[in-house]
């Protein structure tokens, strides 16, 4: 439980802090950025603006996911977090598109950014602010095991890549004309990539999908010390609902045990993946077959 706790304040935590950087940085560089008729800059504050809604859509997610288990929902609300991923990634995808557009126009259209030392000041110095708000947002995610922290940490450093890049194009602009359409024509890309690949991550968790080969064998190796006679760990499954994880295993067991014993070893294994992991798991214990190929028996999965 208090680990729960703690999860749940570093989600709404994060979320808080990320609002309020990100709507000061918004306010900054959008006025930068229409002051010197930059679309780079001012499309680079709109994705600041941007991730100020994930983060709100961070806090809305785990503020769900941590509501008790009910009767429709007995396993809690912990994917309201996946859910709200998903809205982020989806919303970046549509403000990139945006700006795609409009970089394009500007463009064609041979408008030119006016150089000024107060746009590269202020995009490096944006960029700085949210690589250090990524790593914060990372290292919470990883402690936490929350992916939507580590999604919106991406979203700070998708972020600090743009603003680097449009202060690199602020130098080159008072050169080369096209310079700020193509950058912002990159922003543009870099945002809809991130959109991208945080939707596609997400929905595996949604989706469900194998359990990986460490997780195999940890669960494995807990069967193994619990009990001697377990054999052929196999179907072994894990469903992740935020934090609260359910895993379903069979194990097979001496055809002449009782089936008080076999009860007691599956309840022990049980109480061990609940101690060791936190998860609530089921096992299936089924009957071990003397004609079942050596290799097979070693199976663990």
């Amino acid at each position: 439980m208090g680990n729960s706790v703690n999860r749940r304040r570093a989600g709404l935590l994060e979320g808080s802090v990320s609002i309020v950087v990100n709507l000061l940085l918004f306010i900054v560089k959008y006025v930068v950025g229409v002051r010197y008729n930059s679309i780079a800059v001012v499309a680079d504050s709109i994705h600041t603006l941007s991730d100020s809604l994930t983060s709100a859509v961070v806090i809305v997610s785990f503020l769900v996911a941590y509501k008790p288990a009910d009767k429709e929902h007995p396993f809690g609300h912990g994917r309201a977090e996946q859910i709200g991923a998903i809205v982020i990634g989806t919303l970046l995808a549509v403000v990139g598109f945006e700006f795609l557009t409009r970089s394009y126009e500007k463009l064609v259209s041979f408008e030119s950014m006016e150089f000024t030392w107060a746009i590269v000041a202020v995009m490096l110095a944006s960029a700085v602010v949210k690589e250090v708000m990524a790593r914060w947002s990372i290292k919470l995610g990883r402690e936490h095991e929350s992916q939507s922290l580590i999604g919106d940490a991406w979203h700070h450093r998708s972020d600090a890549i743009a603003s680097a890049l449009v202060a690199f194009g602020a130098v080159l602009g008072a050169t080369y004309w096209w310079v700020d359409g193509v950058l912002g024509i990159a922003v543009s890309v870099l945002i809809m990539v991130t959109a991208a690949e945080v939707i596609i991550e997400t929905s595996k968790d949604l989706l469900g999908y194998a359990p990986s080969k460490d997780d195999v064998d940890r669960i494995t190796r807990e069967v193994k010390e619990v009990s001697q006679s377990a054999v052929d760990v196999h179907h072994i499954h894990i469903h992740k609902y935020g934090d609260h994880v359910e895993a379903t295993l069979h194990i097979r067991l001496p055809p002449d045990m009782s089936v008080s014993e076999a009860h007691e070893i599956a309840s022990k294994i049980e109480g061990r993946l609940k101690d060791k992991f936190g998860w609530d798991a089921t096992v299936h214990v089924e009957p071990l077959k003397e004609d079942i190929p050596k290799d097979r028996k070693e199976k663990h999965s």
